[in-house]
């Protein structure tokens, strides 16, 4: 396997994430290059070193992909770019997985040895390829695995995110939120992901304004606090760098300052700890609505014209300078002209990260005259038809507004929950984007998830009939 040039900014590691933010050139000898190049599996994989920051031990590696060397798509960026420009980043990215798999297994590294892997948003949604089942399925039964995701993933496939995490997390697996330094958006998606690890990248971070690098910092270190996350700093290019990240908590580190991308070594000493994940399950419901999820908490009965300003309340959060929001809303059962409904929720200035309004008979997203929201059709008998509710994810906090009526009883009052707990609406804002749609779907609402749907995600690549993904954790002595 190649061993990518060194970079003074640490930029070689990144630059698979690089390769798919902006939109692609068109080079047909590349694309055509690509054809043979997935046709033959023909990836290399390198590995940079994650370190304890205190003892220097490795304890983890970052699996990097890498091209054909000597050909036009030896760089990563330009293989990520053809792959986009021909609709096969998903096939694309199950190959540079399997590929990785395959290089650590063989390699047979110390079982506490977490290995971390980007998963592009595309592939969420998509089968492993029947050829690559084999290495994939063997290395969730073996390997110590931190599938890494990015907010910017929030905004493409929601559900698709999600049902990754969920993978993860039934696999015995950790989920490490990557690229956290990008922009604001990250501190009110966070708590949605409920990564194990939070990855700050200070290449990333210096690129911000001074203001906007404090909020980010900030906000990371009070999540980690309140849930117990790790951190870990990457592009860490300098001792100083080190010091800083040790400074501000940070229990592992990543960068060329203290280790490079390469070939995986002959041999790594056992890690006297391992990187922490959570295994924690999923906690919504196997089916329902936001109003069920809210039964619990004190209701009031509230007429329609002071719903809504309740609910223009909770909107004007999202109005708050800083990161993009998310905002998820539904209309209930309600009988005024459309053209009324909008009155009083003035135009967000900032752009969302995500803005989905659910209902009966929307058209195809985005909804026309508001395109930064999507419309969600959910069916007649749908739990979310009788209810309305408004999300809001913001810098400001989390804030959700929940209400029911009678559905045969228009103009009646509205039983009205309104919430700031962040366990609360965090786990209403998951159970409302399970239900949106893959891109290039049409705009019908998934259905709402079932008890068995995280045993049949985990059976759907089980060609062995073991279920208990304890492979590593047997190699360790030990059992979930």
């Amino acid at each position: 396997m190649e061993t990518p040039e060194e970079s003074p900014s640490g930029a070689a590691d990144e630059v698979e994430k690089d390769a798919v933010a902006g939109p692609p050139q068109s080079d047909a000898r590349e694309d055509r290059e690509l054809d043979g190049v997935l046709a033959r599996r023909d990836i290399g994989v390198v590995f940079q070193p994650v370190v304890d920051l205190r003892s220097r031990e490795v304890v983890g590696l970052e699996a990097l992909a890498r091209g054909p060397h000597g050909t036009a798509l030896a760089n990563p960026a330009a293989l990520f770019a053809a792959a986009r420009r021909t609709g096969r980043v998903a096939e694309l990215d199950w190959v540079c997985r399997a590929a990785a798999f395959e290089a650590v297994v063989r390699a047979g590294l110390p079982p506490s040895m977490s290995l971390f892997l980007n998963v592009e948003p595309e592939a969420f949604a998509v089968a492993c390829p029947p050829d690559l089942l084999a290495a994939v399925t063997r290395a969730e039964s073996m390997l110590r695995v931190f599938v890494e995701v990015n907010d910017r993933a929030l905004a493409t496939d929601p559900a698709g995110l999600l049902a990754a995490v969920d993978r993860a997390r039934t696999s015995g697996w950790g989920v490490a939120l990557d690229d956290v330094g990008a922009s604001r958006d990250s501190m009110a998606v966070m708590p949605v992901i409920g990564a194990d690890v939070i990855k700050l990248d200070l290449r990333l971070l210096r690129q911000r304004s001074p203001q906007d690098a404090s909020a980010i910092t900030m906000s990371v270190l009070a999540h980690a606090e309140l849930t117990g996350a790790a951190l870990l700093v990457e592009g860490i290019e300098s001792e100083d760098d080190a010091e800083w990240a040790r400074a501000v908590g940070a229990a592992y580190g990543q960068g060329y300052h203290i280790g490079v991308p390469g070939r995986l070594a002959d041999h790594y000493p056992v890690p006297r700890a391992t990187v922490p994940l959570g295994l924690a399950g999923s906690d919504e419901p196997a089916a329902g609505s936001p109003f069920a999820m809210v039964a619990d908490l004190p209701a009031r009965a509230v007429d329609r014209a002071h719903v809504d300003e309740l609910a223009q309340l909770v909107y004007r959060t999202a109005l708050v300078p800083g990161a993009s929001p998310v905002i998820l809303a539904c209309g209930g059962p309600d009988d005024r002209p459309q053209a009324e409904r909008g009155v009083g929720y003035p135009a967000l200035e900032t752009e969302p990260l995500l803005a989905v309004l659910f209902g009966e008979d929307l058209p195809p997203l985005p909804i026309p005259d508001t395109p930064d929201l999507r419309g969600v059709r959910v069916p007649r008998g749908d739990p979310l038809v009788d209810e309305s509710f408004l999300v809001v994810l913001c810098e400001k906090g989390p804030f959700a507004l929940v209400g029911w009526s009678a559905p045969s009883t228009v103009g009646a009052p509205v039983e009205v929950v309104l919430t700031q707990d962040p366990d609360v609406v965090h786990r209403i804002a998951r159970h409302l984007m399970r239900r949106l749609p893959p891109p290039g779907a049409d705009n019908d609402a998934l259905p709402p998830p079932g008890p068995s749907d995280l045993d049949d995600a985990v059976e759907s690549t089980d060609t062995s009939g073991d279920r208990a993904r304890s492979g590593w954790r047997g190699r360790l002595g030990r059992r979930p």
